[in-house]
């Protein structure tokens, strides 16, 4: 054989190799660290978890794996579903779309893998949804706000209230506090609709929309777009975007430029809240859950269980993590604990149990795929916390 046949080669093994290793790198191994972790027992069904461990996002992802790890945790004392356990399967993403397209295949080929939640950011998700799709997995969404995510197809769902619902709450509160404001929103897909829902219902309440910009998502200089956003001397500011960057916008327009007006913007998160400060106080959001303040009674035993196993009460992001595994586990209890299970389950049920807003259940709308009756609720920073809006 020739050096240069040899040289050929070597050089096809060492190409392989290194993209097994990068594909590794990037979670296509996988990341089974939760509590009921994947496998591929016969008497183990799984859920598939998109979410970003590590990343940007990684805030996310932590309160996310405490939901679902507690939801397993109930599950499986109750029995499981249809006499088999119900275990997750977790892939690091970083919430990243490349990441989530390269890792779908993976997730659509494990036939363990009876239905997949996740990702954060609705973008991400969607470059994962034509996968399961075509393989007839259910994509189920449960952060995914942008309302244009179920579009992909039939196997594509989300208990999320969109966009158009939550902007439409979100002008309102801003119409009643103020007559002249300056936007300021992310730069992707999820934030320039969400800001178009914004300023249309906020140009239909009489707000006069004075400054708008938009900011990159790894921004970490926002003075040039919020000098002018100031100079327009607006009653208040707005932020669409998500915690980090909420913080920036807050931090800087407090600090850096002096602005004591209303703000508006931000998440439910304790990165916000620690990252923003004293700043924070006085921050309304819109959101779909009050640990201290829902009064239904499943909602408030999940918010007594999460105090228990973490030390702290649940926010929005873990009870909607929680709540999608209870959603599938009571498709496949009911249906069948199988991919097809799951998804007649989503198209028949009519009873889900729902944590979220004023409680009690809800059911699907068949046509959008998304909840036909999930309210959002205002949130404000109260004493370095986030606590139900009561509209004094």
């Amino acid at each position: 054989m020739s050096l240069k046949s040899n040289a050929r080669k070597v050089l096809v093994v060492l190409t392989v190799a290194g993209l097994l290793s990068g594909l590794s790198a990037c979670g296509l191994n996988g990341d089974n660290s939760g509590s009921a972790t994947g496998s591929n027992d016969s008497d183990t069904v799984n859920i598939g978890v998109l979410y970003p461990k590590t990343g940007q996002y990684a805030e996310y992802g932590k309160m996310f794996q405490q939901g679902f790890d507690l939801a397993i945790e109930k599950v499986n004392e109750d029995g499981g579903v249809q006499g088999k356990k119900l275990g997750l399967k977790y892939y690091d993403t970083q919430s990243d779309a490349k990441q989530d397209a390269s890792i779908a295949p993976k997730i659509a080929a494990d036939k363990s893998i009876i239905a997949v939640v996740g990702d954060y950011a609705s973008p991400a998700s969607a470059a994962a949804s034509p996968t399961f799709q075509q393989a007839g997995l259910v994509h189920y969404g449960f952060n995914n706000s942008a309302p244009t995510f179920t579009d992909t197809g039939d196997h594509v769902w989300t208990p999320q209230i969109g966009q158009d619902v939550y902007q439409t709450a979100n002008a309102d509160i801003v119409a009643k506090k103020a007559k002249k404001i300056s936007v300021v929103y992310i730069e992707n897909d999820w934030g320039k609709q969400a800001y178009e829902y914004f300023k249309e219902e906020a140009e239909k309440k009489g707000v006069e929309i004075a400054y708008e910009s938009s900011y990159l998502p790894d921004s970490t200089d926002l003075s040039p777009i919020l000098i002018p956003a100031r100079d327009a001397k607006p009653d208040a500011v707005v932020d669409i975007g998500y915690g980090p960057d909420g913080a920036l916008v807050l931090n800087t327009l407090r600090d850096k430029l002096g602005y004591t007006g209303e703000f508006f913007g931000g998440q439910e998160t304790d990165e916000f809240l620690n990252l923003a400060g004293k700043n924070a106080e006085g921050t309304i959001i819109t959101g779909s859950f009050s640990a201290t303040g829902t009064k239904d009674e499943k909602a408030q035993r999940f918010v007594k269980d999460f105090k228990a196993k973490y030390g702290k009460n649940p926010g929005n992001f873990e009870v909607t993590a929680y709540q999608a595994i209870i959603d599938l586990a009571h498709a496949a209890s009911k249906e069948g604990a199988t991919r097809e299970g799951i998804q007649k389950g989503l198209q028949t049920i009519t009873d889900f149990p729902l944590y979220q807003g004023n409680g009690g259940t809800f059911k699907f709308n068949q046509k959008t795929r998304r909840a036909d009756n999930i309210d959002p609720i205002l949130l404000i920073v109260k004493d370095g916390k986030f606590v139900q809006y009561d509209g004094e």
